[in-house]
């Protein structure tokens, strides 16, 4: 079920404990793995990968970079109670201070002591909860549009946006406070072409996953400095 090496971590310095937590390809880890790499995530200690399943693309890029990562499959840890006992045993030995899940499709139950956040590809609010990751979020947000047209509440030649948000990770599915948002704009093709059935809902949901993923690249290692300042605010006040 589980694989892995530990990091070398310190309690009480200058710097923080990064995990992050991912179950597919890694992009969004990848996206903090380089920047921490480049020297741009100063606050932090090397970053430590934890993939929710065997051969994940992300582990891959984490050796890639010379980081250290480990697996604790999900679906031979015999469901979400022993997974996330497994998670916590994990994170406790590694003396995380701050956990990323980065495209972890399996809910993470908060940890004390450690503050956990979030990125989710449209609004928590709107187009969260179960189920709600991958293209199923983009789905969601090009099928409330084309309700919005078809109702008259919107033109089709209106703008319309998607909003990726990093944010606290709690108890519920997609809720806790945000740090951080973005508005990207979705191309008229695209509401276009959807609406008028040119493309089916998978191929709209995929153009509008392209749109949005270098946004979430550009916000994830922005958002692991700001969630790192708050923890080092509190250990000096």
């Amino acid at each position: 079920m589980m694989e892995h090496t530990i990091p070398k971590s310190t309690v009480g310095s200058d710097k923080i404990n990064l995990a992050l937590i991912a179950s597919g390809s890694g992009t969004d880890a990848n996206s903090i793995m380089e920047a921490w790499a480049a020297g741009c995530i100063p606050e932090v200690n090397p970053p430590f990968l934890i993939s929710t399943k065997k051969g994940a693309g992300c582990l891959e890029k984490a050796k890639n970079i010379g980081l250290t990562s480990a697996v604790i499959d999900y679906k031979e840890s015999g469901g979400s109670n022993n997974f996330n006992t497994a998670l916590q045993s994990l994170l406790k030995q590694t003396l995380t201070d701050l956990i990323f899940l980065v495209g972890c499709i399996h809910k993470v139950n908060p940890i004390g002591g450690m503050d956990c956040y979030n990125i989710h590809p449209a609004d928590p609010n709107a187009h969260g909860g179960d189920k709600m990751y991958g293209l199923a979020v983009h789905q969601h947000v090009l099928d409330e549009i084309k309700d919005l047209i078809y109702r008259g509440k919107k033109k089709i030649t209106d703008r319309f946006y998607s909003y990726p948000t990093v944010h606290e990770a709690d108890e519920d599915y997609d809720g806790g406070d945000m740090i951080l948002r973005q508005a990207v704009r979705i191309p008229e093709t695209l509401v276009k072409d959807y609406y008028q059935g040119l493309i089916d809902s998978e191929q709209a949901a995929k153009e509008l996953q392209a749109v949005v993923l270098p946004y979430e690249w550009l916000m994830l290692p922005a958002a692991v400095r700001m969630a790192s300042r708050r923890i080092l605010q509190r250990r000096i006040s």
